[in-house]
């Protein structure tokens, strides 16, 4: 029987082929896995941003409303100013219901039901995401004031990181009638921020908006 083998040629040419076929191959499982971690550092980018302004909703849920500035003095607020925190776009100052140890409700007036109330601040610091606390001027209060991280102490401790990597975090505030107004006269406050890591060389980014209305008066 006459048995006829592979040419030089043919093998040559298939060799090419299956190169040709497995560098194709090659490249397409490594831009799904570049696509698929993308998508899974969005997604977790997606988490923090949302867990950072789930924590300030809390406060706000807590809160009376917002304070143009801090309503008590502050020997690290910015501007040279014990009061010199300001609400803005970038900046909130919540007025929270101060509580006493037991997690009772500290009254500046308790005939009319009123209130008193710890300064909670927000701000952005270095594309982070920082939490002051202002204690009120009550020996009562459980809260306790917080200090810039670098200028911490045993009785001043560091204020709290709620998120980093921001890129963005803008504040917005609502009145009753849904119409944009300043902080003083804010029903509800709209939050928005953006986080962004590079990965895989790529820029990757996510943002995260929520709107919380006061609960307290």
């Amino acid at each position: 029987m006459n048995q006829r083998g592979f040419s030089l040629v043919e093998m040559l040419i298939t060799i090419t082929l299956v190169s040709i076929l497995s560098l194709t191959v090659a490249n397409f499982i490594a831009n799904w896995l570049q696509i698929s971690d993308i998508a899974q550092a969005r997604t977790a980018l997606l988490t923090n941003a949302e867990n950072a302004l789930d924590k300030v909703s809390a406060d706000i849920r807590l809160s009376g409303n917002v304070d143009q500035a801090n309503r008590w003095a502050d020997a690290n607020a910015p501007g040279g100013s014990q009061y010199g925190w300001q609400s803005n776009n970038t900046t909130l100052v919540l007025a929270r219901i101060a509580t006493n140890n037991q997690n009772e409700v500290i009254f500046s007036d308790a005939s009319q039901y009123i209130p008193e109330k710890d300064n909670i601040v927000y701000y952005v610091s270095g594309k982070k995401l920082y939490r002051r606390v202002i204690a009120a001027n009550d020996p009562n209060t459980a809260a306790i004031t917080t200090c810039p991280p670098a200028l911490a102490t045993a009785s001043c401790p560091a204020d709290s990181k709620v998120g980093e990597d921001i890129t963005a975090f803008s504040i917005a505030y609502y009145n009753a009638d849904d119409q944009i107004v300043g902080p003083d006269d804010a029903r509800a406050v709209q939050l928005s921020i953006t986080v962004s890591q590079t990965k895989g060389g790529e820029p990757v980014s996510a943002t995260y908006t929520t709107r919380m209305v006061f609960r307290n008066e």
